[in-house]
């Protein structure tokens, strides 16, 4: 697995010191001056929400306001969690995907309007001669999940995988017309795009071209030989249940996507094995500190309100209203959530509103993990979790810590 290390200090921006807690719920980094009610509701995460261990890091108008972390990275050995912890954040990884994708279509090497198959030709096998990237990255495609059995071990080798996504046919189920979320087909599409475009896999090109030159510890999957920064993860409060239905269903499109194989394995935490992290999941197993990650948006949140013709870190102007433009707003039929994605698989908000956090973009991650631009503050966010919790009312631990967040800078930008 190809990766860079982390040339960012870890020195953290000056501000509070943080200690705060006991035991397990002691909260330790930094936090600006007028930030700490985003620690308080840190502390309560470990304290009363069945939080494992975690770390939250945002930057504003370029500067790192907070940067704290806690609990327990390992259960089994009670490794606490520490500065430099890192987290695989599951989907988070999709919009590392569409970043990775936008930097490519900047420099002219890609578009998302231009068929797969123009870059890929077998892709256009079984009447897939039309699908574009944009249609892939926004589960508009009809290629939710493969047709061929596989197992666990199967989904960790993503060449094999497009070859089995290049010889299939779209979902012709009428439930497939519009939105039809997947586990992990839109990266291997995206990721063989990218092989066959560049010439490089998808990790290393972004290891080289974008965490590389802005010091960013984060990357798709991890060396063996740096396995231990990674936390330990765990199920958490009714993760299992929430996808019962899912996994034991008879319908064979719901097979497809959520049973081959199943993601999560009522017997064990597959995500732990080493091979899940030492491969390439392109759409699943990005791993990488907060800190990394909230800069890696932080940067994009810039770029997307510089003026034309500004000089930008990652992407341009152009490149970023279209990739925010809303794309697709639709229920998936299968999983019963509104969703709404950008043109480059971003994640929007499904109801739109004013304030500080109202033109978010960015992509959450399975369990509660939440990576996040929110361009007209100048706000890179990101927390990791290793403890996975059901989505709704069972977790309010990312959303306090956003709440919080949100209050502060509409506080301090008055």
């Amino acid at each position: 697995m190809t990766t860079l290390p982390d040339t960012t200090p870890e020195t953290l921006t000056a501000g509070i010191p943080t200690g705060t807690g006991t035991g397990s719920a002691a909260v330790h980094g930094y936090v600006a001056e007028g930030f700490e009610s985003v620690r308080e509701e840190f502390e309560r995460n470990l304290r009363e929400r069945d939080e494992l261990g975690g770390a939250f890091c945002a930057w504003w108008r370029g500067t790192k306001v907070i940067d704290i972390w806690g609990g327990t990275a390992d259960a089994g050995t009670g490794r606490p969690w520490e500065a430099g912890t890192k987290s695989l954040i599951f989907s988070g990884s999709k919009g590392i995907v569409a970043i990775t994708l936008l930097v490519l279509v900047d420099r002219g090497v890609i578009d998302l309007d231009t068929p797969v198959a123009h870059y890929w030709p077998e892709f256009a096998a079984h009447g897939k001669d039309r699908i574009t990237l944009r249609q892939v990255m926004t589960y508009t495609a009809g290629l939710p999940g493969v047709r061929a059995p596989l197992g666990q071990e199967d989904i960790t080798d993503p060449e094999a995988m497009a070859r089995l996504l290049a010889d299939q046919a779209p979902e012709d189920d009428e439930r497939a017309k519009g939105i039809l979320y997947g586990p992990y087909t839109a990266g291997w599409i995206a990721g063989e795009v990218v092989r066959r475009a560049d010439g490089r896999t998808i990790d290393r090109f972004f290891a080289e071209e974008i965490a590389g030159p802005h010091g960013l510890d984060m990357s798709y999957g991890i060396p063996a030989d740096r396995a231990e920064e990674v936390a330990q993860l765990q199920y958490g409060t009714h993760f299992l249940e929430q996808y019962t239905g899912f996994f034991t269903s008879d319908d064979p499109m719901t097979q497809r996507i959520w049973q081959n194989p199943i993601p999560f394995p009522h017997e064990e935490m597959v995500w732990n094995r080493p091979e899940r992290r030492t491969s390439l999941i392109p759409a699943a197993n990005v791993i990488g500190t907060a800190r990394a990650i909230s800069r890696l948006y932080s940067l994009l949140a810039a770029d997307a309100t510089r003026e034309p013709g500004e000089e930008y870190a990652l992407a341009s102007r152009a490149v970023l209203d279209d990739a925010r433009r809303e794309y697709v707003r639709m229920t998936d039929p299968l999983i019963d959530i509104r969703m709404v994605y950008g043109g480059a698989g971003f994640r929007l908000r499904a109801t739109p509103r004013d304030g500080v956090d109202g033109d978010s973009f960015g992509h959450d991650g399975g369990g509660g993990s939440a990576h996040l631009a929110w361009p007209g503050a100048g706000v890179g966010v990101s927390y990791i979790t290793n403890r996975l919790i059901a989505v709704g009312p069972d977790d309010k631990r990312a959303s306090s810590m956003l709440k919080a967040l949100a209050r502060s800078i509409t506080r301090l930008s008055a």
